[in-house]
């Protein structure tokens, strides 16, 4: 989301205190304990999936961008999907600021994957305009517009609200900047919730995402938050917690040597399921989703990115058991550049596809097929 010297320095500046323990609670106030050391245990399999749509640029705007082709796009997502294998795909950057203009698009693009047979998880943005900004009421009104729209297609099957509210520095990515988006993030899961036990919907979930990690405290707040204001009804219409990791880019800004993607991963899971998630008072029952998780080929050779989704790929299964993570999604699809290196200042995740921008198949390609082979939740 920012230029990578930029993240150094911010974490530099934030003033991470050390480690006090792996306990949640005043023996770690801020949860930056060890929390990766624990066994590994695997589940099954992981319900894996892709974003076709282009990565946000850190900060107010959208930087420029190759523009995508939805056929092209379509015909990317039915190569990358494997027989018998669910494959689900992640449209986001649905804006509440955007308005009925912007669910038309996406009813758009919802028809086409729904025909193709994929199921589709919705992104739904706070992301307000000046004059909507803090009117949780009309935000609460748009989501139940949204599930409306959207809930009477069953293969909509699950609906981020809201996005890493926990980021407070780049409004085009995430909602953190705005105000009332933590009241957002928990009045739009409870009216989504029930608007569609209200219709019938029962196919649909609902969850957020948090951006691992800005700053500790912040961060430690943010989950104090859901925990103060988030009621048994949040709890309740809860149907899972996104982890957007993104190790070597964001947090860690760079891999150290004899650092390892399993070991980042060990230590980001738990701390979220061990740490954050009790001080929000949400129990174990609640999934843990890897919603979104890359590394660039901007600063590194496709063969290098490739061998990184392999390894963080099977980090995530051998842990699924241990922290209940039952879902992953790569993001995303397609490089939104085609600018080869100049995309590594500033580094905004636009060559973390699996594509470059003008749609040739890199290494990683197909290397996450074999992935959701390997891994993969059969098919319904």
């Amino acid at each position: 989301m920012r230029r990578a010297g930029c993240i150094a320095a911010l974490i530099g500046l934030l003033g991470w205190p050390a480690g006090a323990g792996s306990a949640a609670g005043t023996s770690d106030p801020y949860c930056t304990g060890s929390y990766g050391g624990g066994p590994a245990s695997a589940r099954a399999a992981l319900r894996m999936g892709i974003d076709p749509g282009l990565a946000g640029s850190a900060g107010g705007q959208q930087m420029a961008t190759v523009p995508d082709n939805p056929s092209r796009d379509l015909a990317a997502v039915r190569a990358l999907a494997v027989p018998g294998r669910q494959l689900v795909v992640r449209l986001n950057r649905l804006f509440w600021s955007d308005g009925q203009n912007g669910i038309r698009r996406f009813e758009r693009e919802v028809r086409s994957y729904a025909r193709a047979g994929f199921p589709v998880e919705l992104q739904v943005r706070y992301h307000p305009t000046s004059a909507e900004e803090g009117d949780i009421s009309a935000w609460a009104a748009y989501v139940r517009h949204v599930v409306d729209t959207f809930g009477p297609n069953r293969r909509v099957t699950d609906m981020t609200i809201t996005n890493e509210v926990n980021l407070n520095v780049s409004p085009n990515t995430s909602d953190g900047s705005y105000q009332g988006a933590k009241q957002a993030l928990i009045r739009g899961i409870e009216a989504g919730h029930a608007e569609a036990l209200r219709r019938g919907y029962r196919q649909l979930r609902f969850g957020f995402t948090y951006a691992y990690r800005f700053s500790p405290q912040s961060d430690a707040a943010f989950f104090t938050y859901l925990a103060a204001h988030g009621g048994p009804a949040f709890r309740r219409a809860l149907g899972f917690v996104g982890l957007d990791f993104y190790p070597g880019t964001f947090y860690p800004p760079v891999m150290r040597p004899g650092d390892t993607y399993r070991a980042e991963f060990a230590q980001a899971a738990g701390t979220v399921r061990d740490c954050f998630l009790p001080r929000a008072q949400i129990g174990r029952r609640v999934p843990l989703w890897i919603t979104e998780n890359g590394v660039p080929s901007g600063n590194m050779t496709e063969s290098e990115q490739a061998t990184a989704l392999r390894q963080l790929i099977q980090a995530v299964h051998a842990y699924s058991a241990t922290d209940n993570v039952t879902d992953y999604r790569w993001f995303n699809l397609r490089d939104s550049t085609d600018q080869g290196p100049a995309t590594r200042e500033p580094l905004t995740f636009s060559t973390d596809g699996l594509l470059l921008a003008n749609y040739r198949h890199k290494s990683s390609f197909g290397d996450y097929r074999t992935m959701i082979g390997r891994f993969g939740t059969r098919a319904p």
